[in-house]
């Protein structure tokens, strides 16, 4: 007879597992797919190249490929940052739950000082406005000596 826990550890394996064929699906379908039919394409037309007896359709065809190897060499030359993207992704995925309680952690001691800094900046700017409040009669010491301020009159617009 099954306990409970194990039952779960099942459900949360096999829950892994389907999660997991998703992501492969979806890397298939979304980057080796389209790649895999660019490839088929371009030898498709290599191999129509090589069959062709015809010096116009031979010129019309390779005209065709250079216009694609022209305008598309980004397609070629990002292949092997392509491949490197999908290595990463896979490494991060399975390095995601290894970094999830450091992360909380690192999250929760954040928070921990976001409440400590408004604390003490509370502080200060209670204790700036109490001396605010007690320097103010000084104030007015402090502007006895400046000149007066000079008035602005229209009399001497014309």
């Amino acid at each position: 007879m099954r306990q409970p826990d194990e039952h779960s550890g099942e459900a949360r394996d096999q829950r892994h597992h389907e999660l997991w064929r998703a992501e492969r699906r979806r890397i298939w379908l979304s980057v080796l797919l389209p790649f895999m039919v660019v490839l088929v394409i371009a030898l498709t037309i290599v191999g129509t190249v090589l069959s062709l007896r015809s010096p116009v359709q031979v010129s019309l065809m390779s005209d065709s490929m250079l216009s694609v190897l022209v305008l598309c060499p980004l397609v070629i030359c990002m292949f092997p940052f392509v491949i490197l993207s999908l290595v990463l992704v896979t490494l991060l995925n399975r390095w995601h739950p290894k970094s999830r309680s450091p992360l909380r952690r690192l999250e929760s001691w954040t928070a921990l000082m976001e409440q400590n800094v408004e604390e003490w900046l509370g502080n200060v700017d209670e204790r700036v406005l109490n001396w605010a409040v007690r320097l103010a009669p000084f104030r007015q010491l402090l502007t006895t000596f400046d000149p007066p301020a000079a008035e602005s009159s229209e009399e001497g617009v014309e």
